[in-house]
């Protein structure tokens, strides 16, 4: 994943700029684990009015700090320079325009208490799951079962069901944390918004909602 960060600084010379015969832009960014951090080295030269045949250097250093939200991994993260431009604002101020690329980015995937491994009855006749979820200690709803399976033990066919991989299911069930968005959840779990919408209603997903989200692994 790429993330641009842009940057735009007014730059002011002590001098009423005529032109700018040359610029170049150079860096000492570093990353260590969320921050990156170093500066922009802004350099050329430039004419001066009345003294338009003379040049004179300038240089700027332009402290950065961009620090990169903990949902990401960055052990893989290259920083790099991804645009540079300026425009004369008027005869003593340089605008200079740049952005910084962070390349390689992972989403971190949550943590295991985040994360409940659960069953998922189907019905016999249908590839969507019934309203009945096993939570991750194997617990189940004794009533339910009974009723639906001919007072059948429970336990008994629980362990029957769970032998033949046609009859359930492994899906897990996801608590929506405070940074989360739709489009997140999506990317974190390789899913879509129709896989989604199939088992939950995600037009009321909040910080706190929990969600059913079908495994990949068959």
């Amino acid at each position: 994943m790429k993330k641009i960060v842009p940057f735009q600084k007014e730059l002011t010379f002590k001098d009423k700029v005529l032109e700018i015969t040359s610029i170049a832009l150079d860096n000492t960014l570093k990353l260590n684990k969320d921050l990156v951090s170093g500066e922009f080295i802004v350099s050329g030269t430039f004419k001066k009015f009345l003294e338009g045949q003379i040049e004179e250097e300038f240089k700027y250093n332009i402290p950065v700090d961009i620090t990169i939200d903990s949902k990401y991994d960055t052990s893989n993260c290259n920083v790099s320079i991804d645009d540079f431009s300026y425009e004369i604002i008027n005869e003593s101020i340089l605008k200079v325009n740049i952005s910084v690329m962070l390349d390689d980015l992972d989403i971190k995937m949550p943590e295991k208490e985040d994360i409940e491994e659960a069953f998922v009855l189907r019905g016999e006749d249908d590839n969507k799951p019934d309203n009945l979820v096993v939570d991750a200690n194997l617990k189940i709803d004794k009533e339910f079962l009974e009723k639906e399976n001919n007072n059948i033990d429970y336990e008994k066919e629980l362990d029957l069901n769970l032998e033949d991989s046609k009859e359930y299911s492994i899906y897990r069930v996801y608590t929506v944390k405070e940074d989360d968005t739709l489009d997140i959840i999506y990317e974190k779990f390789n899913t879509t918004k129709e896989v989604l919408m199939d088992y939950n209603d995600i037009s009321d997903i909040k910080v706190g909602s929990k969600i059913i989200i079908p495994s990949q692994d068959e």
